[in-house]
């Protein structure tokens, strides 16, 4: 840790090197730049600045002073601030160039306070004053003399007291004007002085009944004008007066501050505790809804399953044998039949096999199996309905049945699943003579209508359409709903 610490000490002191160097090169060009100046042309640029800026314009005077600064710093360190190369120098240009900025400012702060204060001219002699009120008093005695005039010695005596009449007249009236100005200057001196006797009474007031914002700007208000008074003692006992309101004005808004504080963490822990009821409210609402889906999900999990029971006991139902399944087995030996068989694309065999079993189109329709590619179209399956075999699997004898060849012409890549014939057995297995979509077909779920079978013509093979037994040759078993897997034979050779 410490190395890491070492590291970003030093990058911080390379990066303050960094800055100090660029402060340098500003500092050199400023020196440079103040070569062309003179100490008089700076003096009348703030004489300048004085006479035609009110306020004074703070930036315009930030400039003198740079400018200032970077004179003495050329005349001073002339050698050390040329060479860029000397580096080894007793000093650090930049703080150097701050302190100097910092004396010019307040020499300046100096030279605009002088500015400022107007010159009073004071008569030569005190006993003027009684030489004047003497010629005064005498002018008032002769008032109604209407030709009164000084005799030749007067004149001279007055000359010789005054001399030159004319200025001492001049004088007189300069002191005129200095106790108009001292009279006006003690008249608002009795101004402030009566304004800060207010305020004190107005704070001390607004203090008491708690208006402290209020009491705040008239405290920095009375504290301008106090500063503006002249007596020092005036200003030290109004000080004092104002201090004590400001102590007691600190400990009200200390209490306020703290009971303030009070009421706001009283009103953040209500606020919280409804929060927190809120939050509990809430989390006793979500437990509620999460129970009542929880609940529902179950419902609808036993409906599914309840239905998906149903449908396999339903299904069950459907692979119970005829009660006369032995007629039936001794026509199947007597003609030689030991199989049926249905083709269907090979893309259908993994949904044969991950649904369990062969389904008719109806069932696979309204139970969500998708059929990857169906063979039988629109107008097969319209024939289906109407004949009341749409939920029936269609098996057929024989091993080339028209309809596969049709299929293969249209591209589909057909494979022909072998059924045991113990699907001829369920209870509602029922049998066509000829296609069963065709209309003059017979078929039924008795022995009589498998006895209609022409057997014979079911063994025949590519039976031309001009054939006695070409529609004989495709007599079907059909099997209600479905087939189980279990009843396909080669379906594991797919």
């Amino acid at each position: 840790m410490n190395i890491f610490k070492w590291v970003i000490d030093y990058f911080k002191k390379l990066g303050s090197r960094f800055r100090k160097k660029g402060q340098e090169g500003i500092i050199r060009e400023r020196v440079r730049a103040s070569r062309n100046t003179t100490k008089s042309e700076i003096e009348r640029k703030f004489g300048e600045l004085l006479a035609t800026t009110n306020p004074l314009q703070v930036e315009a005077l930030a400039e003198i002073i740079k400018e200032q600064t970077a004179f003495d710093l050329g005349k001073n360190f002339d050698e050390s601030i040329a060479n860029h190369r000397f580096s080894k120098r007793g000093f650090d240009l930049v703080e150097v160039e701050q302190e100097i900025y910092n004396l010019n400012l307040k020499l300046f702060e100096i030279e605009l306070r002088k500015s400022r204060i107007d010159p009073v001219l004071s008569p030569r002699s005190y006993p003027t004053d009684k030489e004047i009120v003497a010629l005064e008093r005498l002018f008032k005695e002769h008032d109604s003399k209407q030709n009164l005039t000084f005799s030749t010695d007067a004149i001279g005596k007055l000359k010789s007291r005054f001399g030159e009449f004319d200025k001492y007249l001049q004088e007189r009236l300069l002191i005129r004007i200095y106790r108009r100005r001292e009279e006006k200057r003690l008249q608002e001196e009795d101004i402030k002085r009566q304004q800060v006797k207010e305020l004190i009474g107005r704070i001390e007031n607004l203090i008491n009944h708690g208006d402290l914002p209020e009491a705040k700007n008239q405290i920095a208000k009375a504290t301008s004008i106090i500063t503006a008074l002249r007596n020092p003692k005036e200003k030290k006992f109004f000080h004092n007066k104002l201090e004590t309101l400001k102590a007691k004005f600190r400990e009200i808004q200390i209490r306020e501050e703290a009971k303030r504080q009070a009421e706001e963490l009283k009103k953040r822990q209500e606020e919280a505790e409804c929060r927190r009821i809120a939050d509990e409210a809430k989390r006793e609402e979500e437990r509620k809804q999460r129970d009542q889906q929880v609940l529902i999900q179950r419902q609808q999990e036993e409906t599914i399953r309840r239905k998906k029971e149903e449908k396999k006991h339903e299904k069950e139902r459907l692979l119970t044998k005829k009660s006369n399944w032995h007629e039936f087995a001794e026509v199947f030996r007597e003609n030689n039949i030991t199989k049926f068989y249905h083709f269907t694309d090979r893309s259908n065999i993994p949904s044969i096999k991950n649904e369990g079993g062969l389904y008719s189109w109806h069932y696979c329709d309204h139970n969500n199996i998708e059929i990857p590619k169906t063979g039988g179209a629109p107008l097969s399956r319209g024939l289906d309905k109407s004949h009341g075999l749409h939920d029936f699997v269609r098996l057929s004898f024989c091993l080339d049945h028209p309809m596969q060849y049709r299929l293969s012409q249209s591209g589909y890549n057909l494979v022909l699943l072998e059924v045991s014939i113990e699907v001829a057995f369920f209870e509602n297995t029922r049998f066509a003579d000829i296609n069963a979509t065709d209309n003059g077909h017979h078929q039924g779920a008795l022995v009589e209508d498998l006895k209609r079978i022409k057997f014979s013509a079911t063994k025949r093979n590519y039976l031309s359409r001009n054939d006695p037994d070409f529609k004989f040759h495709q007599a079907e078993v059909m099997i209600k709903t479905w087939i189980p897997i279990e009843y396909i034979t080669n379906i594991n050779q797919f």
